[in-house]
Formats: C-alpha cells, sequence, structure tokens
C-alpha cells in the first residue's frame, strides 16, 4: 500500500464524527481522505461548529518540527478537546516561508500580519491519535490524492526557514520555527545533539541552553525522551516545584497502560523548556529503551514482569503508538484502518541528508532486532556469538545499503544517529586471537553488556562493512550512558597501548543526559582517571554532569563541544552554563582522529551563512 493511499470506507465510515457537524455517513466518507501522517477533511467549517468541541486552553502542548528534508518537514501539534467524547477536532495550518532566520518569537508571529500567508487544511485531530496532527509540510506527492477545505500542497524550498502554527475555531496555537535542509552542495551544519530526560529528576536547564543557541539548524534526541518510572523510582518530582506545580510524573505509578504512555506524553510536552526547544527548532529523534520499559529488547525488558504487568507485547504496542502519536517523526507506512495503530512494518531507522555535507543515518539498537542482554556482567561468553544481533537482519542489511549510498552519492560526512556506545569501554584489553570464528581474546571484559560490547559480532560486521567500502569521516552520535565521552573507533585499542599504529575507521560522540544522573561526586572523577589504562583510544570522558553536544561540520573539519549546565534543580538557574566545563575536539576530514582545542573557541566554524544573526539570509 502506498503511503498516499486513501483509508478505505470503513475508516471513512467510522470516523463519520457525528458529535463534530450534522451529516449523513455518506457526506463524512466524501469529506474525508488520508495519507501516513493523519486524516484531512474536504469541508470547510466555520469557527463557531469547532469552538465547541475545545477545551478553554486549545493548544496547552505547543508545536513541534522533525526530520527535515531539503523539501518537506514534519510538523506536529496536539489539540485539548472539551472533553473526551469529542471524536475529532478540524485544524488547520498556517505558515510563511522566508529566506530569513528571526530570532524571536514575536517576530515570527508579526509575520503573519506582514506577509503573504498560506493556509491548508482541514487535518483531523481524533481521539483514536490522542487528538494530535502530524502534517508532511511540502510532500505533495503523499497528498497527491487530496483535496483540501483550504490551500493545497506545495514543495518547500531547500534550505528556507518555515514559520507556522495551527488554528483551530477561534484559537490560534503558538508559533513555530523549522528550517528545510540545504539541497546540492552545502557548506556548514550546525546541531545538538541531546538524550535522557528524566522528568522529575530535575528541570530541562540542558533544553533551555540549547534553545539559547539560535544559530542550529535541528536538533538530535538519541532517546530516552521520557521515562517510563513512578514517583520516587527514579527521582523525586515532589522536591522539585516552580510556580507552584511540581514535577511529579502523571501518573504518579509506573506506565504500563496504554493510557499511561499518552499521560506521560502529554505532561512531558507541557514543560515549558520543551516546548520552547521543539518551536524554535526541527527535533529529529528516536527512542532508547525507557520510552518503553527499563532495557527493553525485541521480547521482554528488565523492568517487565511478564503476566502482573501484563503482555510485554502489548505493552509495546502501546508505548509505540503513543510515541508516533506524540513524536514529530515521519511515518512510512499508513496506520492501520480499523485501529489507526502504526502499521506493523513501521521502523525508527531512517537516512536523512544535508545536501552533500552530512548523511544522519538513524539506528534502532534497541526494540526491532535485539536479542536479549548477555545474563552475565562484564564475562559472559555469549557476547561474541556471531548468531546473536542488535540490529536484525532486515536493519542490517538496509543500514549497509545506507552506508553504500552514503559513499556513493557523496556524502562528505556520514553520522550514524544510535543509542548505545558502539566504541570498546574495557576492563582489559588484549590482542585479538580467533579459534573457529569465535573471538577469544581481545575486548576480554567489558563494563557494560548493554552496548555494543555485549554484541561484539554485530560491531564487527559494521566495522568491516565500512572498511570494505572505503567509507571516510564516519561519526557515531551515542547516548544512552549518562556521561560524556569522545572516541576514536578502532578494530582493536590495544595496538595503541603497544604503540602500534592503526588509523581509526570513524570516531564516537557521547552525549550526556538532560537530566539522569550519572556517577557521584568523587567516584566520576577517579573512574575518569582510570579509564585510559585499558582504554587508550578514549580521548575525553566526564561522567557526572548534564548537557549536550554542539556539533559543527564543514568540509573540512567537525567540531564536537561538550557544553554543560551549572544546576537542574534550581529554577531560577535554568539554562545557566558552566562554562569552564566546555571541552572542544575537532576532526580533520579524513583523519578520524580527535584534537582537543585548548580553550573554547569564541567563534562558530564559518559557512554558508552567519550563524545568530537576525535576519540573515540562508
Amino acid at each position: 500500500m502506498k503511503r498516499r493511499d486513501f483509508v478505505r470506507d470503513s475508516l471513512l465510515l467510522s470516523l463519520s464524527l457525528p458529535t463534530l457537524v450534522a451529516c449523513t455517513d455518506e457526506q463524512a466518507g466524501d469529506r474525508l481522505g488520508a495519507s501516513a501522517q493523519g486524516v484531512v477533511s474536504t469541508r470547510q467549517l466555520q469557527p463557531g461548529q469547532v469552538n465547541p468541541l475545545l477545551a478553554s486552553q486549545a493548544f496547552p502542548y505547543g508545536v513541534a518540527s522533525g526530520d527535515p528534508t531539503a523539501a518537506s518537514v514534519i510538523l506536529w501539534t496536539a489539540v485539548a478537546p472539551r472533553d473526551t467524547d469529542v471524536a475529532a477536532i478540524p485544524v488547520s495550518l498556517e505558515y510563511v516561508v522566508s529566506p530569513l532566520r528571526l530570532a524571536s518569537e514575536t517576530a515570527w508571529t508579526d509575520l503573519f500580519a506582514t506577509q503573504p500567508v498560506r493556509r491548508l487544511g482541514a487535518f483531523m485531530a481524533l481521539k483514536e491519535r490522542d487528538w494530535t496532527i502530524k502534517i508532511d509540510l511540502g510532500d505533495v506527492d503523499l497528498y497527491r490524492d487530496i483535496r483540501f477545505a483550504e490551500g493545497s500542497m506545495a514543495a518547500l524550498p531547500a534550505a528556507s526557514f518555515i514559520y507556522y502554527r495551527f488554528r483551530a475555531g477561534d484559537q490560534v496555537s503558538r508559533t513555530g520555527r523549522a528550517r528545510t535542509q540545504p539541497a546540492g552542495r552545502a557548506e556548514l551544519a550546525r546541531f545538538a545533539v541531546a538524550s535522557c530526560s528524566n522528568l522529575p529528576e530535575g528541570f530541562f536547564s540542558v533544553y533551555d541552553l540549547i534553545s539559547q543557541d539560535d544559530a542550529l539548524d535541528f536538533v538530535v534526541h538519541l532517546g530516552d525522551y521520557l521515562y517510563e518510572y513512578g514517583e520516587g523510582e527514579y527521582g523525586t518530582g515532589a522536591d522539585l516545584v516552580r510556580d507552584g506545580e511540581s514535577r511529579v510524573p502523571q501518573p504518579a505509578t509506573e506506565m504500563i497502560t496504554a493510557a499511561d504512555y499518552v499521560q506521560r506524553h502529554a505532561q512531558y510536552k507541557r514543560d515549558r523548556e520543551l516546548q520552547r526547544l521543539h518551536a524554535q527548532f526541527p527535533v529529529i529523534a528516536i527512542w532508547d529503551d525507557h520510552e518503553i520499559t527499563n532495557d527493553s529488547n525485541r521480547d521482554g525488558a528488565e523492568n517487565h514482569t511478564e503476566g502482573e504487568e501484563g503482555s510485554y507485547a502489548e505493552r509495546k504496542a502501546a508505548a509505540i503508538r503513543a510515541y508516533f502519536n506524540w513524536m514529530p517523526l515521519r511515518e512510512q507506512f499508513p496506520r492501520d484502518v480499523g485501529t489507526l495503530a502504526p502499521d506493523a512494518r513501521e521502523v525508527i531507522y531512517r537516512r536523512l541528508r544535508v545536501g552533500d555535507l552530512m548523511d544522519l543515518i538513524l539506528l534502532d539498537t534497541r526494540i526491532v532486532g535485539r536479542d536479549p542482554q548477555p545474563a552475565v556482567p562484564a564475562i559472559d561468553p555469549s557476547r561474541h556469538d556471531p548468531q546473536r544481533s542488535l540490529l536484525g537482519p532486515a536493519q542490517r542489511q538496509w543500514l549497509q545499503l545506507q552506508l553504500l549510498l552514503a559513499r556513493n552519492e557523496g556524502a562528505h560526512w556520514t553520522f550514524l544517529g544510535q543509542q548505545v556506545m558502539f566504541g570498546q569501554l574495557n576492563l582489559v584489553e588484549l590482542p585479538q586471537i580467533r579459534a573457529m570464528d569465535q573471538k577469544l581474546l581481545g575486548n576480554l571484559v567489558a563494563v557494560n553488556m548493554d552496548q555494543w560490547d555485549g554484541y561484539t559480532a554485530e560491531r564487527d560486521r559494521v566495522r568491516d562493512f565500512v572498511k570494505a567500502i572505503g567509507l571516510q569521516n564516519l561519526v557515531v552520535l551515542t547516548g544512552d550512558i549518562h556521561t560524556s565521552w569522545a572516541i576514536e573507533l578502532y578494530e582493536n585499542p590495544f595496538v595503541l597501548a603497544g604503540g602500534v599504529l592503526e588509523k581509526p575507521f570513524g570516531v564516537e560522540l557521547v552525549a550526556p543526559s538532560v537530566t539522569s544522573p550519572g556517577f557521584p561526586d568523587g567516584v566520576a572523577e577517579l573512574v575518569s582517571a582510570v579509564i585510559p589504562a585499558a582504554n587508550p583510544h578514549i580521548r575525553y570522558s566526564e561522567l557526572k554532569t548534564r548537557g549536550y553536544v554542539q556539533v559543527e561540520v564543514t568540509r573540512e573539519q567537525l567540531r564536537a563541544t561538550w557544553r554543560y549546565v551549572s544546576d537542574i534543580r534550581d529554577p531560577a538557574r535554568i539554562g545557566e552554563e558552566d562554562v569552564g566545563k566546555r571541552r572542544v575536539f575537532e576532526v580533520r576530514s579524513g583523519s578520524n582522529r580527535l584534537n582537543e582545542i585548548s580553550g573554547a573557541p569564541s567563534t562558530p566554524l564559518s559557512g554558508e551563512f552567519i550563524p545568530g544573526q537576525v535576519e540573515t539570509r540562508a
């Protein structure tokens, strides 16, 4: 089934929406069409017909954009209904296309009074999709067969800013700003990498710090966007109060049911720092384990008791459905006709291009193909079993194709955005010896079986393919571990300790957490001090401070800056940076080597526009 296909009559009749407007089922069927991103009404309704369906604040969850291409971008919002009996709410999109990067939300909103405004609608916020809206703005083929009540779908120009807002009845959402990717030759990309944002652990000070860097093109979120735990299980939200409101998770118990996952997503989307981030930048997101439950894999999880907590398969399906409803990522298949659940084939692995400068290949190392983690920590020999998988065969083949395309289509840098640490993290590292295709020594005792160290044959397959096709400038982006690392990627880092020269096949940048805890004070410093003895390929580690990685890419070099906040528990210090902790590394094109730059550079890398300047042409 193609993404642009209509949902058949059974869906249309089931969504005839008698609470919305008095009409026959046949009339309703004539007015609705559907795509992979949602349902469209071809009949225009007056505000007076829509207003009774809405809560007093119709857009409490803000707006968001994601997955930008050179011609399209996902736009998202969610609508608050008057009550849960409302089946659907029509929502229209208003947007302005501009070459200008405007810095303030006030300036964004002012555009709607001074520039030509394009309108498109009406999109149906359906109860079955938690009253969320997702539009693939600019994808003409996707909406080719759909007749809109107002406007028509048009491709977006490359490297342009999209200022957008949603309207339901007489209510209007806040304004968001998105940006399409460049097409053809590109000279500069600037983005942030973040992960692990546990709401009851602290305020999202890191998101505020990211938003202060208005020159970013997009944000990559590598998972653990939210956490499943109840109050007091992993952070105490009652201790964190701002303007009379605490950060106790909703529901206050662990999220297990479909309703739990929806309620938790809705709570996160009401956070003011997260709302600002989503309004300001496209967010390119993948899940990790906590969007479902701790240490999830294909068939189970550490934090799930089968039977007592229901079926893991049903829990995973509920979590995935909520994620696709509430996150601004592109769906590849139409929803199930009867239930509007994501198609069983739906995946989060995908590739985005930033002109010819970089490809961003996003992976799912958590759910779609992962076998359970090795049972015995550190020394379990099963981690070397070539039959065990982290990616699964379908994703592995897909990844190989994307890597080959990145090389053949001229991407200057290739980024792998994924969840768990790729490079070795060793207690003991010895030369590799092979017998009967089993690795006996080398990476002998690894610290964390949840990461690629627990699936060494899978890592070998990826590395060997990268080397076989001669792919240059590989950069792995990682979250999950709540700590900061800069790693050169080798087949066996032992050669460095022995003074043997081997060129790395890539580098890895591991982002710290937004709020989730790392190592305690004292322990963090001790561990960082002893890591180099068994890990000479690890150029930097910081194991306790929350922050993010700012990445700047030109054709000549990559610069990665680890930036940290001073505090996550004091609302008066939200967005305050601990500038003294900044660490900067550069990678020259073709080298795959991390070089630390002493002192934090005060100027960004140069490129196609002057970052941060208001009303600068893209």
